[in-house]
């Protein structure tokens, strides 16, 4: 008997317009997602962003995306709501009540909205672009209403920083350079040759080019710092300087010139 009541529930609950009402206004819901995001998608042409315009339109895409997504959960939710018999109107007018509370609650999630608008109108970055934020520096993956995902250059790892907490960034440049120590010892003339020398095996390396040499960097304790700069994308430099740095230590090897270092005489009475 209890069984046949449970069923008989179940069989109302199915056999509910509100029911059927409810689960077809959520495929709509869900239908018009993926219809408009087909159209935001066909427009800003979803491709491998190289151009800052690309990039723009990039980020802008996520954007869109994402407000779109948060719009049509909204409707569907209050369409519901009134199919089963909430009065939508009166709960919106009640929501003054609560509205102040809900502000001070919510109030570091409107900072994210209304940073995360700012970061797009005012160009700090593009979807693409390798930055340096506080500590760390990356390529931004994703500008979100809310929070902006960077992938770590350096290990790869994935963060994501509230909007609110980005005051500034920094878009990172194709610049790189190393300093090489060469002994006092060594006369300017023949330092020159052996830079050549250096920046003619450097051109082995396919991540950079425009290798170019500086000069003179700096007389230190026990060296003189020569620099020597090339051009390699921001993501790609930390692999590039320990290829360089290899082969400038193959290259003095070769020439049988031992790298600078600074060295303490201890004497004992």
């Amino acid at each position: 008997m209890y069984l046949l009541f449970e069923f008989q529930d179940f069989v109302d609950i199915i056999a509910n317009r509100r029911v059927y009402l409810s689960l077809v206004t959520i495929a709509i819901g869900l239908f018009a997602y993926i219809i408009l995001r087909g159209v935001v998608t066909k427009y800003f042409n979803r491709k491998r962003a190289k151009t800052k315009l690309e990039k723009r339109k990039l980020t802008y895409y996520r954007l869109i995306s994402n407000i779109l997504k948060y719009v049509i959960v909204v409707i569907v939710i209050m369409v519901v709501l009134q199919i089963n018999g909430f009065n939508v109107a009166s709960l919106l007018t009640g929501l003054g009540v609560v509205s102040l509370v809900a502000g001070l609650a919510l109030q570091d999630a409107l900072k994210d909205i209304i940073m995360g608008f700012n970061l797009i109108a005012d160009e700090y970055f593009s979807v693409g672009d390798v930055v340096k934020v506080g500590d760390h520096e990356g390529i931004i993956i994703e500008l979100g209403l809310k929070a902006t995902k960077i992938k770590d250059i350096r290990y790869g790892n994935i963060i994501v920083i509230a909007n609110r907490n980005i005051s500034s960034a920094i878009t990172l440049s194709n610049f790189c350079d190393i300093e090489i120590p060469l002994p006092y010892e060594l006369d300017y003339k023949s330092a020159d040759a052996l830079m050549n020398k250096i920046m003619k095996e450097m051109e082995q390396i396919t991540a950079i080019s425009n290798i170019r040499f500086l000069g003179l960097n700096k007389f230190d304790n026990s060296a003189i710092l020569y620099k020597i700069a090339f051009d390699c994308k921001p993501e790609e430099r930390f692999q590039a300087k320990r290829d360089a740095n290899k082969i400038v230590k193959e290259r003095l090897e070769k020439e049988h010139i031992d790298i600078p270092y600074t060295q303490i005489d201890i004497h004992q009475k």
